[in-house]
Formats: structure tokens, sequence, C-alpha cells
């Protein structure tokens, strides 16, 4: 309460710039009369001794304390005690309030604290709500997050290019400004080796980005990620980065994307692009898209290797139905190559889901030629299909443990030869127990491939929680283990993680093994790390693993031993 009385004085100062007061040197018809007089009488101000106020001149610090001391007391007499101010006050209060809302937010008043002093419904409340809105989106037109990582790694025993201790660091800036109302950009400033250790320093810019959003526009510039359009034909797989990521996005490339949507129009226009890899012109119905693809080939935006690419694609689902169909086609008209793409979904029932595919695309097709750019989610020269399913075994009614089972089949061969290219059989039995601990889960996991007869089976079941009978401590145990029948190796990984919780430490176990290795690698591995987070946003990790051991991208599968290196690694880790 203090604090919100204080603040609504320090307005009264700023509102009336001497603290005038109807004294003889203020008129009847000054335009501060009224509130002067009002301060007056409730003892905030006394004026001189001489009887005048003096409004020309500047008011000294004491001055304002002793204002400040005796509208204070006045105040916390009537609002404390009695619990409340008289309409009169909060009359005045709210015409002061909406003029010096901005000053009001410097100075640190909340809405709230002005709801418990004027009321929930006081147009002061809604004008201060308005201008702190506002001041807030402005007030930090740019902001910067970021992440520091310094990193030092040694080798003891050392191995084949692991012999030097290695320091490493890496500061990034992500940077994003509100330009205005619509416009958005950013950028990401990198640093690495700045702290002048190993490698020379190297400074760079990337993934610049700019967003304008108004009425019917959508403009993006510089770092593009999105999904694939349609089935992927034509725009599905495309990172040139991190082409072997397929993780997080099917396109994520430099260039542009624009969509309008014309005012009273069903038409939906898109626009992208990537400069000299591909230029695409996209309407979108509500179950059908047309798109015109142009793809240079190489530097040059046409030379004979270019190609247009017409394409156009159907989707629905015939009118909420239990079953969704989509139908995609394109033709490359400059080298006269085609593709077709097609897929249904059949929700058989609550706990049961189907779905068939297939593609056909012909040798040399522009976005799937693996001997350009290729943009395609399908591989050139190429026919096949596939049939899957997934069942909810159990866990739709609320207490059960959840069991899922997906099962695929999926065949193809090339069109020129007719030599088969794939043909195997797939399936995934996963297993969430009823309240499972962070991270619980079992799976079984297995592929066979008819071509050669060979199969692989996997098997883990995931942070398995140990009683511990404490309230300050966890631990979890995992393991996990693979058999490969190509060339008949087992692979196992186990671990444990104990947590001191109000210590906010963690140490991981974790042995492995590894039947089939590099000749003279061990066929065993092991690690141990301890994570403590120092502070917020701060941790520092510790770990030494005996024989380097590379995981797989698949959490489906385990990983290997390459080597037979000791490594000693000491990471600090800070966000902002």
């Amino acid at each position: 309460m203090k604090k919100l009385l204080i603040a609504l004085v320090l307005v009264l100062a700023l509102a009336i710039p001497a603290l005038a007061n109807p004294f003889v040197d203020v008129p009847l018809n000054h335009w501060a009369y009224d509130a002067v007089q009002t301060l007056a009488a409730k003892g905030c101000v006394i004026g001189y001794p001489d009887g005048t106020f003096g409004g020309n001149r500047a008011l000294t610090r004491y001055e304002f304390a002793q204002a400040v001391a005796r509208c204070l007391a006045y105040m916390e007499q009537y609002v404390d005690e009695a619990g409340l101010a008289t309409q009169e006050d909060i009359a005045m209060l709210e015409k002061l309030i909406q003029e010096f809302a901005d000053e009001l937010k410097n100075l640190g008043v909340t809405v709230e604290d002005l709801k418990r002093a004027l009321g929930e419904n006081s147009q002061a409340i809604k004008a201060l709500e308005d201008r702190v809105a506002l001041l807030e989106k402005y007030a930090e037109p740019v902001k910067v997050t970021g992440d520091f990582t310094a990193t030092y790694t040694a080798y003891f025993p050392t191995d084949t290019d692991k012999t030097d201790a290695a320091w490493e660091d890496e500061t990034n800036l992500y940077i994003a400004a509100t330009i205005n109302d619509y416009t958005t950009a950013g950028i990401t400033l990198s640093a690495v080796n700045s702290l002048g250790y190993g490698d020379a320093p190297n400074v760079t810019a990337d993934n610049f980005w700019l967003i304008y959003q108004k009425d019917e526009w959508f403009i993006q510039a510089g770092e593009i990620r999105q999904n694939m359009l349609g089935l992927g034909l034509v725009l599905g797989d495309y990172q040139p980065d991190d082409p072997d990521d397929d993780r997080d996005y099917d396109l994520d490339y430099e260039g542009f994307y624009v969509t309008y949507t014309p005012e009273d129009s069903d038409v939906l226009w898109k626009a992208l692009g990537d400069l000299n890899e591909f230029y695409a012109v996209r309407a979108e119905w509500e179950h059908v898209g047309v798109m015109a693809t142009w793809m240079p080939e190489g530097t040059e935006f046409y030379n004979v290797d270019s190609d247009l690419v017409v394409s156009a694609d159907v989707w629905t689902d015939f009118d909420d139905s239990d079953v969704k169909l989509t139908v995609e086609g394109a033709y490359a008209a400059l080298s006269g190559t085609y593709g077709v793409a097609g897929e249904i979904e059949i929700k058989a029932s609550d706990d049961a889901t189907i779905t068939v595919d297939g593609h056909y695309i012909t040798d040399g097709f522009t976005p799937a030629d693996a001997t350009t750019t290729t943009t395609s989610a399908f591989a050139d020269d190429e026919m096949g299909f596939g049939v899957g399913a997934s069942f909810i075994l159990s866990g739709d009614e609320e207490g059960d443990d959840s069991w899922t089972l997906d099962l695929s089949y999926d065949w193809a061969a090339a069109i020129t030869t007719g030599d088969m290219v794939t043909n195997e059989v797939e399936g995934t039995v996963t297993y969430v127990p009823f309240e499972a601990a962070k991270g619980e889960t079992g799976v079984i996991h297995g592929l066979y491939d008819l071509m050669d007869s060979s199969f692989k089976v996997y098997g883990a079941y995931l942070n398995y929680p140990l009683d511990l009978d404490s309230e300050n401590n966890e631990a979890y145990f995992s393991v996990r283990g693979q058999y490969d029948s190509a060339n008949a190796e087992i692979t196992a990984v186990g671990a444990l993680a104990y947590e001191w919780i109000e210590e906010k430490t963690t140490l991981t176990v974790e042995g492995r093994y590894d039947s089939v290795t590099p000749a003279g690698v061990q066929p065993w591995s092991a690690m141990a790390e301890v994570a403590w987070e120092m502070a917020d946003k701060t941790n520092l990790t510790l770990s030494y693993e005996i024989g380097t051991w590379e995981d797989e991208y698949d959490d489906n599968w385990t990983g290997n031993i390459v080597d037979n290196a000791g490594t000693l690694t000491a990471e600090l880790s800070v966000s902002f």
C-alpha cells in the first residue's frame, strides 16, 4: 500500500509542477486551484510563511519529502484504517492516473495495486492496462537470448586421432526484434573459440529471419522451416544444411515463404523458394492444391538441365468419415518425367488405424533425381507400396497401463530393371505404465528383411524407478539390447542414474557391450557422468568414458563401440 501511495503522490507532483495551493499567489481562476485546495485541506502542502505557494519556483528534494510525508499520513489514515477513500479522492486519482499512466508504469505501480485502491472497473484501470500493454510491447523492442558452452576434452588412453587435449567454447546470441505491429526479425550470432584456446576464433551470423504479417499477407524471409507440401512428391525432404537429420522439419532452408488470402476468396496462395534451387507458386482450395515449381540447375536461373514441374494434390475425408485419402501427381515438363503417389488412412475402430500408400516415380524425375539437388521425399526410378497398422491394445481407460502395436510392410523395386530394392516387415510394441515416471517406457522393435532373410531385434526398458524410500533422492535404471543377424552382432547397454534432488545433481553410470568391434577394439565400454545444476540455467557436467560409444539417431536401435580411447570431458553450459 505504501508503494502505491508514494507513487500517487509522485504523480501529483508531476501533475502540479510546484505543488500549487490556493494561497495569495494562486488566483481562483487558476487551472490548478481545485487540486491545490484539496491538497491543502488534507494537510499535504502548507505553503511558505509569507502565505504564498511559489508555484513558479523549483521544488527542492526536502520540500517534496515533506509533502510526501503529509500525504502518506492522510492517505494511510483514511485508506488503511477506514478501508476506503472518498469518491472525490477516487475521482481525482482516476483523472491523474489516466493522464500519467506512463509515469505510474515507470514508478513500478502495478494494475493490481490500483484495482485494490480504485476498484475493478474504473476508467483509470482500463487506461493504465492499455498503456502498460503498449509500453511492455515496445519498451524492449530487441530481445536477446543465448547460450554459452565451454568444453574441455582430454584422452587417456589415447587412440587414433584422439591424442591431444582440446578446448572449445561457443557462444550463441539469438536476437529477435519487434519492429512494429506487423514485423519481427531475428538473427543468430555465433562465436567459436572466442576465449583464444584451440583453433582460431570464428564469428558467424546465421539463421536470419524476418516475418511480416498483416491482414491477408504473411511474408517470411531467411530461415524457413515447414512440413512437406502434399505427400512430398515435389517438396517433401529438403534440408541442405543437414540432409541426414529428418527429426525436425521436412523442409529446412534459407529462402522465402509467402502466403496471401484475398478477402472473400476461398483460395490460399503460397510462394516459396531457395535461391538457385527451387521457386514454387501454389494455390490451395479446401481439398485441392496446384503448384508450379521452377528448378534451376547449378548457379544459373536457366540452363539445359533446368526443369518446370507442374503438380497437383487432392485430399478428402469424405465428409468427416473414418477414411482419409490423399493423392499427388507431378509432371516435369522439360525432362518429360513424372511421379504419382497416394495414401489412404482408414480408422477401422477406436483402437485400430490402417494405412495404405503407394508411389510410381520415373527415372530422372527432377525433384527426386539423385544426380541433382533432391527435394522430393521419394527416390526416382522406383515403384512401391506400403501397408501399416496401429493398434491401441490397452490404456484407453483411466488407470490402465498403455500398450500399443505398430506393424508395417514395405516393398519397392526399380522401374527400369525390375530389381527389388525394399522388401521388409517391421513391428513395434510400446508399453507405458499407468503413472509412469518421467520417460519410463518399454519397447520391443523388430525388422525382417525378406530380400536376404536377415533381421534385427531391439528391446529396451527405460527409466524404471527404483524404490529408495526417500523424498530427497531418486534413482532410475535403464537397459536396452539388440541383435543383428546380418553379422551376428549383439549390443547391449545398461545405465543407472541417481539424482540428489535438493542438490540438483545427477550421477549416471553406464556399461556397454558390443560383440563385433573393429580390429583391436575391446568389446566393452563404460561411462560415468556427474551433472550439476550449479544455478538457474547454469550447468556443469563431468564425465569419463573408456571405449568410445557412438549412438545411432534412431531411438529404436543401439550403437556401437568404435575405439579404445578414454575420454575425459568437462563442460560448462549457461543459457540466458
